[in-house]
């Protein structure tokens, strides 16, 4: 008698569920760039100030970059420093600069990202939520993968195609070049060199605000509500999961380094980005060799036309565990 009290509302839950997952399903069917989504989402301040920078901030095909951060890494001398630099030092990434939104989770990151760039937004109604870990370079982890997914939902759903890009990842070359504009997600994945999940993110992948990429987004919400812990697997492993290769195009991570499987031949690596390193001071010291070790290659290069392909190697991980 007891049991059957007890399987009544879960049975009753997951009768809601399904009904609530096949709505959004044949919601998608109305598309996600109409106006009527549009008016949804601009229901409050915040969604309309994050309307306003998308519009300020947007390529001519409703394309943006975005680099979420906190105060950790927004001051000067700081990740989010180099971060801007490397766009003005790397090869044909000068023009992207304009098209960043810097994302601040806390009041000191947004001020210092509106004193030195056009384009940041706040996260306000989440700011209060997050529990920030000591010794930690981002707030609970947890906590920060469901705002992500979050804002990426919101994006998509205004018909804004988006390159989610970390912070501590530097630009060295223009990676559009590797994306397809015709799949949903364009993504670099690695290996784990610590073992556990199958594959990591290297800090950078392109989605495009499509049917597929909304539908996407509203089934990993539902995801968090029944399976919370699956929101521990890498972006690689949940786009792999449930897009299932079909409107995937997954990056040659030749081209994209990581102090954990760096990209030894400058001649070729479009991105680097400081992994296995939790220490933010260890970050700085060892994106700065990698930015100063580009700025000697490229110099070299321009007077030295053999040395674009020479295995020119950098100096970084010094100070994070590679």
């Amino acid at each position: 008698m007891e049991g059957s009290r007890l399987i009544k509302p879960v049975v009753a839950f997951l009768i809601v569920f399904v009904v609530c997952l096949l709505f959004y399903r044949s919601s998608i069917a109305t598309g996600v760039t109409g106006k009527k989504w549009l008016l949804n989402f601009q229901s409050n301040s915040e969604s309309r100030k994050l309307f306003q920078v998308l519009r300020s901030a947007s390529m001519e095909d409703r394309t943006v970059i975005l680099t979420i951060l906190d105060e950790t890494l927004a001051s000067p001398g700081s990740v989010l420093d180099l971060f801007l630099e490397s766009f003005r030092i790397g090869q044909k990434t000068q023009k992207f600069l304009n098209h960043i939104v810097v994302v601040a989770l806390d009041n000191q990151a947004y001020q210092y990202c509106i004193s030195i760039h056009p384009h940041c937004f706040q996260l306000t109604s989440v700011t209060s939520k997050l529990a920030k870990r000591k010794g930690s370079t981002s707030p609970d982890h947890h906590t920060l993968k469901i705002m992500r997914l979050d804002l990426f939902l919101e994006v998509v759903k205004l018909g804004y195609n988006f390159v989610f890009t970390e912070a501590d990842v530097m630009w060295l070359r223009n990676p559009f070049e590797h994306f397809d504009s015709v799949k949903t997600v364009t993504l670099a994945c690695g290996s784990n060199p610590q073992g556990g999940t199958p594959m990591i993110d290297k800090g950078l992948f392109f989605m495009k605000a499509d049917e597929i990429s909304f539908e996407f987004l509203k089934i990993l919400r539902f995801e968090r509500v029944l399976f919370p812990n699956y929101l521990d697997n890498s972006i690689c492993v949940m786009v792999t999961h449930k897009l299932k290769g079909y409107s995937v195009k997954h990056l040659d991570i030749t081209y994209f380094g990581g102090f954990c499987e760096p990209s030894k031949n400058m001649s070729k690596v479009y991105t680097m980005q400081s992994t296995c390193c939790d220490n933010v001071k260890s970050k700085v010291h060892d994106l700065r060799l990698v930015l100063d070790d580009w700025i000697n290659f490229t110099a070299q290069v321009s007077t030295n036309a053999s040395m674009g392909t020479s295995p020119f190697t950098w100096r970084a991980p010094k100070k994070c565990v590679g």
